[in-house]
């Protein structure tokens, strides 16, 4: 979805911060925040934020929504977004992949495997599993949200294609969409695009240069960037943007069939074997330059690859997918993305890579980023991939584990500094401190072998968002629930990190701390003025809160007050909602240790 949202104020930056928070600070929150309000019909789920331009006088905001109970990350185009097995209660498995057989649930036959045969073939009335919608003026209000398509509305039903704007600026908008069917059949499961910021239908494509045949290729667009490239000596500046294109099929061809088309398998683990075949082509990191006329238009003037090869060339006899993409890229013209790797854990595994040009501005062999530490087994490690890269060549990215740390396979983000080399894991086995956490021990970081922590973007300044275990769960994971999430904001210059729920309630003159009712779940976007989007839920009472019941999905844009560092911000444990929650976690951590005492006797 493409979101127009004007701003009341200039923007402002972050500031750096000390390591402490402020017992007696600024009345004002660190951010303010406003919910962004989207209508989108036959969405069940969201709306999730994904991308947001840089201030001129306005910002564009870019989310989607969508009607199955799948993974906000899903991607078909990036297997490490599915092709791991699944370690919770086997029952939440069949869940997560068949959809409740419940009818009047919102999961009711609308998981994974729903999702998957949609995107093959569809008789007659299919609908939109991911929605794009556009929002104009005053984004807090659903009368101003249309849906956003890179075809003619006049021609198509845009509500029967799928839709994911993934970047934007005050100039394009880029994405990715599904074709439209046409009795029961469609032209391409996948095509990245560009389109002007306010142009209706002019649509460019951007395609796959060399297969194309009855299923009509497939590609993805995740990032624009104006780069300077080195060619003959002379600085050349193109717009580029990068993704993901077909280069061929896998040696069995029944990948694309097997990918978009599930069998009612009564296995779960079945399930899982046909999944590592998605998207159904090899695919590799790609670029398109875009050339922008005197008059507005744009065209695409070349296609060319980021690399030359995958990580692991695998043997003929493996049969299985190769897999590579490009999902940033610096003004340097280095790019960041991810590989099939050939490692000894699962051949379906993939990596971060590093791509780099050379001085002619062309691409060969991409470079493994090795997110390991000192002593670990690396084919312990699952997945590696790489999200960002900043102009200074600060990249941020996430690994997990196939291995379990204290009955958990965890995820966990990763710094590296691709001038040195040096990474970092800042959140190696450890847990964000709440303020009320930190005042009492004096450190923003608890031990917690096993943790999760996953980052979703960084902006140049090297500020980072994601997510991360909320305060209170430590539970193990494996055969049981998933832990819930916090959003994060983390410094990278400093090391400081802060839970956003923290930094987010108001002082007034009385002292009277005040802590809105809403749950950050995951912060997904920031950009260079430290403007953050995040999604979460919220809720109509403070007992709504504390017991978690009637959430509301939402989505908020928080801005940065002039003025105000993190360490600044209201500690929000003083309020009287937390307060309320503290008495409440307290009880019941008294009842459940007296039972186990109970328990130990009878023993």
């Amino acid at each position: 979805m493409k979101f127009k949202v004007t701003l009341a104020c200039a923007s402002f930056a972050l500031f750096i911060v000390n390591s402490s928070w402020a017992d007696e600070g600024d009345a004002v929150a660190y951010y303010s925040f406003e919910e962004i309000i989207v209508t989108a019909a036959g969405a069940n789920y969201g709306p999730y934020p994904s991308a947001i331009s840089e201030d001129d006088g306005e910002y564009y905001i870019a989310t989607y929504s969508m009607k199955a109970a799948l993974s906000a990350d899903i991607d078909i185009g990036l297997p490490f977004t599915f092709n791991r097995p699944c370690q919770y209660d086997y029952d939440l498995c069949e869940l997560e992949f068949y959809g409740s057989e419940t009818e009047g649930q919102l999961s009711y036959k609308n998981a994974y495997q729903a999702w998957r045969n949609a995107q093959s073939g569809a008789a007659s009335g299919y609908k939109s599993y991911m929605f794009a919608n556009t929002i104009s003026g005053d984004s807090s209000s659903s009368d101003n949200s249309e849906v956003l398509s890179p075809f003619d509305s006049a021609s198509v039903d845009v509500t029967s294609v799928d839709v994911k704007s993934t970047d934007i600026t005050a100039d394009f908008v880029v994405g990715y969409s599904s074709a439209p069917y046409d009795n029961g059949v469609r032209d391409f499961a996948r095509r990245g695009f560009i389109q002007p910021i306010n142009g209706g239908d002019a649509t460019t494509w951007l395609l796959p240069d060399t297969f194309e045949d009855d299923n009509g290729g497939f590609s993805s667009a995740y990032k624009i960037k104006q780069v300077t490239y080195q060619i003959d000596g002379v600085d050349s500046i193109k717009t580029i943007v990068v993704g993901n294109a077909s280069r061929s099929y896998p040696d069995d061809e029944d990948y694309f069939d097997d990918c978009y088309s599930s069998t009612e398998y009564d296995d779960y683990y079945a399930m899982m074997n046909e999944l590592v075949r998605c998207p159904g082509f090899n695919t590799q990191a790609w670029a398109w330059e875009i050339t922008k006329g005197s008059d507005g238009s744009f065209s695409v003037s070349e296609d060319f690859a980021l690399a030359t090869s995958w990580l692991g060339e695998l043997d003929d006899d493996d049969d299985l997918l190769l897999s590579a993409s490009a999902l940033d890229i610096n003004a340097l013209g280095i790019a960041v993305g991810v590989s099939t790797s050939d490692h000894d854990n699962d051949n379906d595994s993939q990596r971060a890579i590093i791509m780099k040009p050379d001085l002619d501005g062309a691409y060969t062999i991409p470079t493994e980023i090795t997110a390991a530490t000192d002593g670990e087994d690396e084919d312990n490690i699952y997945n590696t991939w790489a999200l960002t890269i900043s102009d200074a060549g600060i990249i941020t990215g996430n690994r997990e584990f196939s291995a379990s740390k204290e009955s958990n396979e965890a995820t966990e983000f990763f710094v590296y500094n691709n001038e040195n080399g040096d990474i970092q894991f800042p959140l190696y086995n450890k847990k964000v401190a709440t303020t009320w956490q930190y005042i009492s021990n004096g450190s923003q970081y608890v031990t917690k072998e096993g943790a999760n922590s996953r980052v979703h973007d960084a902006n140049e300044d090297n500020w980072m968002v994601g997510e991360v275990d909320d305060y209170d769960q430590t539970d193990p994971v494996s055969g049981g629930s998933p832990r819930s999430q916090s959003a994060f904001l983390y410094d990278y210059n400093t090391g400081d990190i802060w839970f956003i729920n923290d930094l987010i309630c108001t002082k007034d003159d009385n002292g009277e701390v005040s802590s809105p009712l809403i749950r950050l779940r995951s912060a997904r976007v920031i950009n260079d003025d430290g403007v953050v989007l995040a999604e979460g839920f919220k809720y109509p009472t403070q007992y709504d809160y504390i017991e978690k019941l009637n959430a509301t999905a939402v989505s908020y844009k928080l801005t940065p007050n002039e003025g105000v560092t993190p360490a600044e911000s209201p500690n929000c444990w003083d309020s009287p909602l937390l307060v309320a929650l503290q008495a409440v976690q307290e009880e019941s951590y008294e009842r459940q240790g007296a039972a186990s005492l109970w328990l130990w006797l009878f023993a």
